[in-house]
C-alpha cells in the first residue's frame, strides 16, 4: 500500500527541482536514478525522453507523466498545510506534472517493496509536454510494447478517467497590407489590422458547441500611431472531439481568410494551419477504461468518466496504437500560482496505480 509520508517527501523533493520546458535535465537525472534503484532498465531516446522497463507477468502496461512545468516555476517553495500542498504564491506549485511523477514512483516503490507480482511495466516520462506535447511527439514509440496505459496528467480527483480529448489545429496567419502616412496620405494605405478585424468578426470563435472550441489568442500589428499598419500576425487554435466537425470548421477558417483577402487587392495572407495532435474518444466500457475503473472501485471510490477540451500525451499514445487514458492526479489550478495538491487524492491515485500494475 502506498506510503503517505514517503509520497509527501518525494512530491516536495520533486517540486523543488526546477524543470521549466527545455530545462528538464535535473528532473531527468532524479527520476532516472530512482527508477534504476527500483530495478528498471532506463533508456533515453534521441529527444532525451525517459523510457524505462521492468519485466513482469502477463500483458504490459505503460505509465506516463511529463517532466517539465510551465512558468513561473523556478525556485518553488512548497508549503504543506495539513493535506494541502501549495507554493508560497509567487510561483506555480508544479503539481502539473510532478504529482503525476510522484504517483508513478510511489506506486512502483510500494509494489516492489512488498515483493508483489506485477505486470511488465514500461514508464514513459516525456519532456516538453507543455510546449505542445513535443516530447511525446518525438518519443521512440517502438521502444514501448504495451498497448494500454495510464497517463497521470489530469486535473482533479483520483477517480477521474478521461475517455475523450480533442483534435487540435494551430492557426497562424501573417497578414500583409500596405503602409502609408496616416496623416498625409492614408488613402494609399491598406491597414493589415483592419483586415485582421474583418477576419476576426467572421471566424467561428469561442464555444462553438459542446465538442468544439476556437480561439485567436494573439494579435500583433502596427509600428507607430501615424503609420497605416502593413503587417499583422494572428495566432490561434481550433479544437474538437469530433473529427468531422474538426475538419468542417478547419475548412470554415480557410474560407474566411480567403474571402476577406479577395476584397483587398494587392494584399496577401500567409496562412498556416498545422495539426498538433489527433483526438480520441473511447466508450466507458473500453477494456482499459474498465481496468482503471475496477481499481478505483476497489479502493472505495466511484469512477468518473469525463471528456476534456485539453490535450495530453495520451493523444500521442492513441495515435501510436496505445490506449493510455489520463487519470486525475489530485491537483487543481493547473498553470496558476494558486495551484494546489490534495495529498489524500494524490495518495489515492498512487493506490489506483499500484492495484492496476499488480493485477496479474
Amino acid at each position: 500500500m502506498a506510503n503517505k509520508s514517503r509520497l509527501i517527501k518525494t512530491f516536495i523533493e520533486l517540486v523543488q527541482i526546477d524543470s521549466p520546458t527545455g530545462e528538464e535535465d535535473a528532473m531527468d537525472q532524479e527520476v532516472s536514478n530512482r527508477l534504476e534503484a527500483l530495478g528498471f532498465s532506463v533508456y533515453h531516446d534521441s529527444f532525451k525522453n525517459v523510457i524505462a522497463s521492468l519485466p513482469g507477468i502477463g500483458e504490459p502496461i505503460v505509465l506516463s507523466a511529463h517532466l517539465d512545468t510551465v512558468e513561473p516555476g523556478r525556485g518553488i517553495k512548497p508549503i504543506l498545510d495539513g493535506d494541502t500542498l501549495r507554493s508560497d504564491g509567487t510561483t506555480i506549485l508544479g503539481g502539473d506534472c510532478k504529482s503525476g511523477v510522484t504517483i508513478v514512483l510511489e506506486a512502483l516503490t510500494s509494489a516492489i517493496e512488498a515483493n508483489l507480482d506485477h505486470v511488465p511495466i514500461e514508464v514513459a516520462f516525456s519532456r516538453a509536454e507543455e510546449g505542445g506535447l513535443v516530447g511525446a511527439r518525438n518519443m521512440e514509440m517502438s521502444r514501448l510494447t504495451a498497448k494500454r496505459g495510464m497517463v497521470f496528467d489530469a486535473e482533479g480527483n483520483a477517480n477521474r478517467i478521461t475517455i475523450g480529448a480533442p483534435y487540435q489545429n494551430v492557426v497562424k496567419a501573417h497578414i500583409n497590407g500596405r503602409a502609408s502616412h496616416a496623416g498625409i496620405e492614408p488613402e494609399k494605405g491598406v491597414s493589415a489590422i483592419l483586415i485582421a478585424a474583418e477576419i476576426l468578426t467572421q471566424l467561428p470563435l469561442g464555444r462553438i458547441d459542446f465538442e468544439t472550441t476556437a480561439n485567436i489568442g494573439v494579435v500583433n500589428g502596427g509600428i507607430k500611431r501615424n503609420i497605416i499598419p502593413d503587417y499583422t500576425f494572428l495566432d490561434g487554435e481550433l479544437r474538437s472531439l469530433d473529427q468531422a466537425k474538426f475538419e468542417y470548421y478547419t475548412d470554415q477558417f480557410r474560407g474566411v481568410f480567403t474571402q476577406v483577402l479577395e476584397s483587398h487587392e494587392g494584399c496577401s495572407i500567409d496562412l498556416d494551419i498545422e495539426n498538433t495532435y489527433a483526438g480520441y474518444v473511447v466508450d466507458c466500457e473500453n477494456e482499459t477504461a474498465q481496468m482503471i475503473a475496477s481499481a478505483i472501485t476497489e479502493i472505495g471510490l466511484t469512477p468518473q468518466f469525463e471528456y476534456t477540451g485539453g490535450g495530453s500525451d495520451a493523444n500521442i499514445f492513441f495515435k501510436n496504437g496505445i490506449t493510455a487514458l489520463p487519470i486525475g492526479i489530485g491537483v487543481t489550478g493547473f498553470h496558476t500560482t494558486s495551484e494546489m495538491a490534495d495529498i489524500e487524492q494524490v495518495l489515492l491515485a498512487a493506490e489506483v496505480c499500484e492495484r492496476v500494475i499488480t493485477r496479474v
